[in-house]
């Protein structure tokens, strides 16, 4: 999600091994670590997360070097990898110096959305609420995060996985919550990966909230967690949203449908409201 800087600068420099590890800022959970022997780097990409998919990219600024070895990427991670993406050697004998910057974004960028699955509303069978925001909310669902879904409801409703899946991601030890974007980071959420490679995200869960645990596997209609509102929020609700990784420091938001008691529903009107039936 974040980016790195960083710049080296040798003079014919004699074969020696250096090693140098940049991170995100805010999780320190992706990764580059550069190793260079003589007038060659390697580049590899680190991801920590234990089983969450991330992208990453890597731009580059060089001078009197080129890559010899890997590809441009974006490259994909999955959980607790480390891989070699590519190696930069000398063109000549003179001066050299290099440049990069590193995005990375939650989910896999190659996943392909399985567009005939009908989900499941995320509560319980029979039980209604309200969209307080759906697809083009002018608060938070814009650009790439505009195909999402905020259900109003009250703290510790029970809250059921949409699809079947992988539990990949989840915090639950937040007790901060408000409007404002210093509490962007602060959600609660679970994060459910699909035989299709998307991510469902269910964010704003009360503190101690999951009912899962990383790498459980769950069925449609499971429940997973209670809802709370943490992080940025106006009022208690859940968001649901189905992702992919982007090259950018947002994952991009993929259009759904719900079935409902209603029939099938994509992007219901903010005031709809929604009964969940299997």
């Amino acid at each position: 999600m974040f980016l790195r800087l960083l710049f080296a600068l040798v003079l014919m420099a004699p074969t020696l091994v250096l090693a140098d590890r940049s991170c995100d800022t805010k999780f320190q959970k992706v990764c580059i670590e550069t190793v260079r022997t003589g007038n060659a780097i390697a580049f590899y990409a680190e991801n920590r997360y234990r089983l969450l998919p991330v992208t990453m990219n890597i731009e580059l600024e060089l001078l009197n070097l080129h890559r010899t070895e890997g590809g441009a990427g974006p490259f994909v991670l999955g959980g607790n990898e480390r891989v070699h993406v590519f190696t930069l050697s000398q063109r000549r004998k003179s001066e050299w110096s290099y440049r990069y910057t590193f995005t990375w974004s939650r989910g896999d960028i190659t996943a392909r959305h399985d567009d005939s699955h009908m989900y499941r509303l995320p509560f319980a069978v029979g039980k209604a609420f309200s969209v307080g925001q759906s697809c083009n909310g002018n608060f938070t669902h814009t650009g790439p995060h505009r195909f999402a879904v905020d259900f109003n409801m009250p703290e510790g409703t029970a809250i059921h996985a949409a699809r079947d899946g992988v539990v990949v991601d989840l915090k639950e030890n937040s007790r901060s919550g408000g409007p404002g974007e210093q509490y962007k980071d602060q959600g609660n959420y679970v994060v459910i990966q699909h035989a299709d490679r998307t991510l469902a995200q269910y964010f704003h869960l009360r503190p101690g909230g999951a009912e899962v645990r990383l790498g459980d596997r769950v069925r449609a209609g499971t429940r997973i967690g209670y809802s709370g509102n943490t992080g940025q929020s106006t009022g208690p609700h859940l968001h649901f949203d189905v992702i992919r990784g982007t090259k950018t420091v947002k994952s991009e938001t993929l259009p759904f449908r719900f079935i409902t008691a209603q029939g099938p529903v994509r992007c219901p009107p903010r005031g709809t409201t929604l009964r969940a039936v299997k």
